[in-house]
């Protein structure tokens, strides 16, 4: 479980302006030497009196912040504006189900904050099957895991641990090549360690849009060469389920794929999840003018050609793992096309790719809990593990 702090204070108003600066010095220290955190919101609750919420990754990352204070001249700087601590608390944050129960944890499996994943358990005392989840969001740190809930529940009901994952985005330090890479080959490969009751050897993998590269790029990490990212993985996994993917990242590269730079304050699109760091945003967007993937990779496909080689999944094509494509038909941010190339590409070199259209399926549809294409994933995957079963018991 992630650890959530509560600290209320009071700011004298002249000095309203240099407490927010000097909070915007502090978060960048917390990035840089604070092991666990995950983000802060700061709320204003009297014409004096501050809310500040931080969330840590875990209760001894928590613990850790405390001791080390002011330690460094941003996070000092940021106590010095406050005339009065009101109350510092802390408590535990629940993702809870419908059913109004579920087994989750927080687990870092790195030192950075976004090297951390939600490891959601089923009834039962194991060794349960368990999805690596992916999110999307164009690899930044705009977006985290949490827009993956609705379907963790539903395949944590059907008996599935569910493993879901944060990584290093672009917006962050680490975040692009190779950080991105390694925190999703680290996460996958963390899997049999997470807790005795998960099994290890029954891993499968899902992602959706961004996450949905990651995902198929997992399926053929055995393919990629020594010394680059994801190379020699320790867990291979049953299969990998791709939802709106985007699967040719030189096409992408090309097309100058990425969201544009609009007012983040404007009415979302229906079912798109709201941005988790839109302050991020303005930084991200202005480094942006050739698309998102120049950030992801450090350039454009003619400068590092052989980081587009090894990251995108229609140049891999190989590695043995089957793979669902799943795309909606209406999808007006990632074009069906990437999909549909892969999975011919992979096709040809004899790998098990399955391509499935879902007819009228926006971006953001193929997440839907009760659409037709998450009811084809859960099937498939489902389907992966029995197979899976039925060779052990030959």
């Amino acid at each position: 479980m992630s650890v959530v702090e509560l600290t209320r204070f009071t700011v004298a108003p002249e000095r309203t302006s240099e407490m927010l600066e000097a909070r915007g010095e502090m978060l960048a220290a917390f990035r840089k030497d604070r092991r666990g955190f995950m983000g802060a919101k700061l709320v204003r609750v009297a014409d004096t009196t501050w809310l500040d919420i931080v969330e840590w990754a875990d209760a001894q990352a928590y613990d850790e912040s405390r001791a080390k204070g002011g330690n460094l001249p941003g996070i000092a700087a940021f106590f010095a504006t406050i005339d009065r601590l009101v109350s510092a608390d802390s408590g535990v944050r629940y993702d809870d189900a419908e059913d109004g129960r579920r087994d989750v944890r927080t687990i870092a499996y790195g030192p950075e904050p976004s090297q951390v994943g939600e490891l959601y358990l089923p009834e039962g005392d194991g060794p349960f099957p368990v999805v690596v989840m992916v999110h999307g969001g164009w690899w930044t740190a705009l977006y985290d895991r949490r827009q993956s809930l609705p379907v963790v529940a539903d395949l944590v009901s059907r008996g599935f641990a569910v493993w879901n994952i944060e990584y290093r985005r672009i917006g962050e330090p680490g975040g692009g090549w190779p950080g991105t890479f390694d925190d999703m080959a680290a996460a996958v490969d963390v899997v049999p360690h997470l807790d005795p009751c998960v099994d290890g050897s029954r891993v499968l993998v899902v992602g959706h849009s961004a996450g949905g590269q990651l995902a198929a790029w997992t399926a053929h990490r055995s393919a990629l060469p020594d010394g680059v990212p994801g190379a020699r993985p320790r867990v291979k996994p049953l299969g990998a389920v791709t939802l709106a993917g985007v699967l040719d990242l030189v096409a992408a590269d090309d097309a100058g794929l990425g969201p544009l730079p609009a007012d983040l304050d404007a009415e979302p699109t229906a079912d798109e999840p709201l941005p988790s760091h839109p302050e991020l945003w303005a930084g991200v967007a202005s480094k942006m003018s050739e698309g998102i993937t120049p950030l992801l990779l450090g350039g454009r496909v003619a400068e590092y050609g052989e980081r587009y080689a090894a990251a995108s999944p229609v140049l891999l094509r190989n590695g043995g793992v089957p793979v669902l494509v799943i795309h909606g038909t209406a999808d007006d941010i990632i074009p069906p096309e990437y999909g549909r190339t892969y999975a011919e590409a992979a096709a040809a070199e004899g790998v098990d790719v399955t391509f499935v259209v879902s007819p009228g399926a926006g971006h953001f549809d193929v997440m839907d809990p009760d659409g037709h294409a998450w009811r084809t994933a859960r099937v498939w995957l489902e389907q992966r593990l029995a197979a899976a079963d039925g060779e052990h018991t030959r």
